[in-house]
């Protein structure tokens, strides 16, 4: 028996993380209140991209959605030609701007001390506690679980790492594709397969949109990855050489700056990185794998094509589902079961409307039961 466990925004908003609807108003919420906390040129750009190019005006600003910014953008990129008087030599600029912002709020609503995020440290814990079977060579036969992640924030991948190393193991976060720690000496960031062969054991986290606490190198297309640091934000202020390719190519040292590579909401998404079809295949072998498929804070919009068309073609058809959403009203609950069913058809599906952390406790207090 193996569950995949594909998480939404819903799984961390609990725990103070924004939706994408409240991300672009908070912004400016944050801003007004302490303009320092944003680099004040990037932000401008931003802003002023809203009222010039989208026309919008700034009472409206808290009701614009992600796609509708990054969608035009991405596409006159993709096809080379300019947007509303934006050259298309700036058009990276003006993204990487807004790009900016967005990971600036989520870091600093994250970094909210008064929001618990204790929930997300029993599941990781629990995750960490499943993987274990996988010791000393056992993972030819046994491999329970996986997590399959939309989000950028870091919460989780911070608790899985935290629990490992209060646990004392020879393990990994593994997400799954061509991974580097960013300082050398860091030996929490380690290619899962490395320690499977060491004897220890790995905890998938596979992000299909990218991580905060990720850079790629632009020629050598390694990620960087470092824990309880949002690299991708820190990266604007204080950017990085590949610290590999300085070494191969030591007459160009310091020209192989990090970049940040999230996948950002648009309804053309570019997933020709080398480093995501690496992801998105083994996200396909994982979901193939699952005799049960847990969505816990995912919406399966239609927007996220993508992913329906990996559901669609990797999930068995004896696969048992369970769908996660915080919903009270009656009327709302009919909704969604009629939008997964529509879905998933024939399908045994479970639904759980108490939301994550509920959900948590009960899978927690569910597995310590069992092992009395």
């Amino acid at each position: 028996m193996k569950t995949v466990y594909i998480l939404g925004a819903g799984f961390s908003v609990e725990a103070g993380a924004p939706t994408q609807a409240s991300l672009i108003g908070k912004a400016f919420e944050l801003y007004t209140e302490n303009s320092s906390n944003y680099d004040e040129k990037r932000f401008e750009l931003f802003k002023n991209f809203l009222i010039k190019q989208l026309n919008i005006a700034e009472e409206q600003f808290s009701n614009v959605e992600l796609e509708d910014i990054f969608t035009p953008l991405d596409r006159c990129f993709s096809d080379s030609i300019q947007y509303r008087g934006i050259g298309f030599g700036e058009i990276m600029e003006v993204r990487e701007a807004i790009f900016y912002v967005v990971g600036q709020t989520i870091l600093l609503i994250l970094n909210d001390p008064s929001v618990s995020k204790e929930y997300i440290n029993k599941f990781a814990r629990y995750l960490t506690e499943k993987s274990s079977v996988r010791m000393s060579g056992a993972y030819h036969e046994k491999d329970p679980v996986s997590v399959i992640s939309a989000n950028w924030d870091i919460l989780l991948d911070n608790s899985i790492n935290d629990s490992i190393r209060e646990g004392k193991y020879n393990a990994v976060v593994d997400y799954c594709c061509y991974i580097s720690s960013k300082n050398k000496d860091d030996d929490s960031i380690k290619p899962g397969l490395e320690i499977l062969g060491t004897g220890g054991f790995n905890v998938k986290l596979l992000k299909l949109h990218g991580s905060l606490n990720w850079l790629q190198c632009p020629r050598c297309m390694r990620i960087y990855a470092t824990f309880n640091t949002k690299e991708g934000i820190h990266n604007f202020k204080d950017p990085k050489s590949c610290r590999h390719c300085d070494i191969n190519f030591s007459e160009e040292k310091g020209n192989h700056v990090l970049v940040s590579n999230l996948i950002m909401p648009t309804f053309i998404k570019d997933l020709s990185n080398p480093q995501y079809k690496i992801i998105w295949q083994n996200a396909g072998i994982e979901i193939s794998e699952a005799s049960r498929l847990v969505f816990i804070g995912y919406s399966l919009s239609s927007a996220d094509f993508e992913m329906k068309q990996l559901l669609s073609r990797m999930a068995r058809k004896n696969v048992e589902i369970e769908v996660v959403d915080s919903c009270k009203n009656p009327d709302a609950k009919e909704a969604v079961e009629k939008h997964w069913k529509r879905f998933f058809g024939n399908r045994s599906i479970t639904y759980h409307f108490d939301g994550a952390e509920d959900y948590v406790e009960k899978l927690v207090k569910q597995t310590t039961l069992l092992h009395k």
